[in-house]
Order: structure tokens, then C-alpha cells, then sequence
């Protein structure tokens, strides 16, 4: 017996000898697990700080970047063009709809672009104010400057009738673009979108308006417009809001 517990002793013995020589041998790989642990976590974390700053600041990044480009979505006719008192119309109307239609997958857009002089919200209050002269041209007043469209050129189809037109004249140089923002932004998910009108708006970006006209004389106009345009799982990018004007620039006739 004696004989025997003396051998359990030393396979004891041995066995701590071993269990020492390992932790003794791979000090470096005994370290690694708790490192590997304490950067995943530090990773997920990251993502998740940076989810939630995108999330919320995602729109103004949008915007910096229009700035800088925004995505070229259709040339719309310039001139001739509608003016009816309360708003300009680019392109003729569809009898009996008031503005565009077409914003499903693979449609084009149609009808008539329908434009104010209603400044940024919340005030929406009026940039400029347009007046026929006595020769029969529309003007544009704002910021203190004037700029002459054009003259009267018959009408253009409205949604209810004809408009009075307006074009450009002899060496005038015009163009009216609407571009899309390279970047979309995640909105706020709503009830309303689910239960009243199908699937919820979850993604979201702006629309562009520029218009650009060149005088014979050298004077210049830039105005653009601006509106937001929602997305949904069903249908895509679909009809646009308000248009905001938030640009005019009128540049004198060099003298």
C-alpha cells in the first residue's frame, strides 16, 4: 500500500510539473483570447457609435455633398413657358392633373414641373415677385435686381386650360435640369406610412431644380429649387414634396 501511494504521488507530482512547463512554455497564447475579446467588443461598439451618428447626421453629409455633385435626372424644356400668376410651368400639362405623374419603377416622368418663388421653411416666405411690363415681358424682382425672361408667345397647355407663355428671346441661352442627391438618408419610421398609404417612406433625398439663363447682353440668372423625394420598399422613389427656392442669383449685364 505503501508502495502504491508513494507512485500516486509522484504521477501527482509530475502532472503539476507538466501543467507548470505549459503555462511556463505559451504565456503569449494564454494573453491572446482575453485581447481578441476586449477588440471585438471595441469594434462593435465602433459600428454601433457610427450607425447612430450616420443616422442622424446622415442628411446634412447629404447635403454638403450636393454641393459638390448631384446626379443629373432629366433636361426639362425651358422655354417656351408658363406663367399663371402664382407659379412658372415648365413643360405642358396633362388636362386634368396638376403637376407630374410617372414616378413608378421603369415610367418617365410627365406632365408639367410647377415652380414658386416660396423661400425655405419654416417661413416659406416669398423671394422675388414676377410682373409683366408694357412691352409684354415677364420680370423677375429679387435681392434688389431685376432680369427680364422673355416676351408674351401665346399659351401653354395647364391642367385646367391654357397659361399664358412666355420665351426666351433672340441669343438668350436657357436651361432647366433636375438632378437627384448622390446620397439618400434613413427617415424616421411612422405608423402612418404603414396603415394609411402601404409601406412606411424609409429612405429619403433631395431633388434639384437649376435653371440657368444667359441674356444677349451678358446678364446672367441662376435659381434653384429644392425638394425632398421619399423611398419605399413597394415602389421605390416616388412623388416629391415642396419646392423651395433656395437660390437666386441675378449677375448684371457687364457695362
Amino acid at each position: 500500500m505503501v508502495g502504491i501511494a508513494a507512485k500516486l504521488s509522484e504521477a501527482l507530482a509530475a502532472g503539476q510539473n507538466l501543467q507548470s512547463e505549459t503555462r511556463t512554455k505559451h504565456p503569449v497564447m494564454s494573453g491572446i483570447r482575453p485581447i481578441a475579446i476586449r477588440v471585438g467588443l471595441a469594434a462593435l461598439a465602433l459600428v454601433a457609435l457610427w450607425g447612430g451618428v450616420w443616422r442622424f447626421t446622415a442628411e446634412r453629409w447629404s447635403l454638403l455633398v450636393d454641393r459638390v455633385y448631384a446626379v443629373p435626372m432629366l433636361v426639362i424644356r425651358s422655354t417656351p413657358f408658363g406663367w399663371n400668376g402664382t407659379y412658372l410651368q415648365f413643360e405642358d400639362a396633362i388636362p386634368g392633373l396638376v403637376g407630374l405623374k410617372g414616378f413608378n419603377p421603369g415610367e418617365r416622368l410627365a406632365g408639367a414641373h410647377l415652380l414658386e418663388l416660396s423661400g425655405p421653411s419654416p417661413q416659406y416666405k416669398q423671394v422675388g415677385t414676377f410682373e409683366v411690363n408694357a412691352n409684354g415681358q415677364l420680370e423677375l424682382f429679387a435681392r434688389g435686381r431685376r432680369f427680364v425672361f422673355g416676351a408674351r408667345a401665346g399659351t401653354v397647355p395647364g391642367d385646367g386650360g391654357p397659361v399664358p407663355a412666355f420665351a426666351a428671346e433672340p441669343g438668350d441661352k436657357t436651361s432647366l435640369v433636375l438632378k437627384s442627391s448622390l446620397l439618400g438618408w434613413p427617415t424616421s419610421f411612422t405608423l402612418a406610412g404603414t396603415y394609411l398609404s402601404g409601406a412606411p417612406t424609409t429612405w429619403a433625398r433631395h431633388l434639384y431644380y437649376r435653371l440657368s439663363w444667359r441674356k444677349a447682353s451678358g446678364a446672367q440668372l441662376a435659381m434653384v429649387w429644392r425638394c425632398e423625394q421619399g423611398w419605399e420598399r413597394l415602389n421605390g422613389w416616388h412623388n416629391f414634396g415642396f419646392e423651395e427656392l433656395i437660390r437666386v442669383e441675378i449677375t448684371p449685364a457687364p457695362q
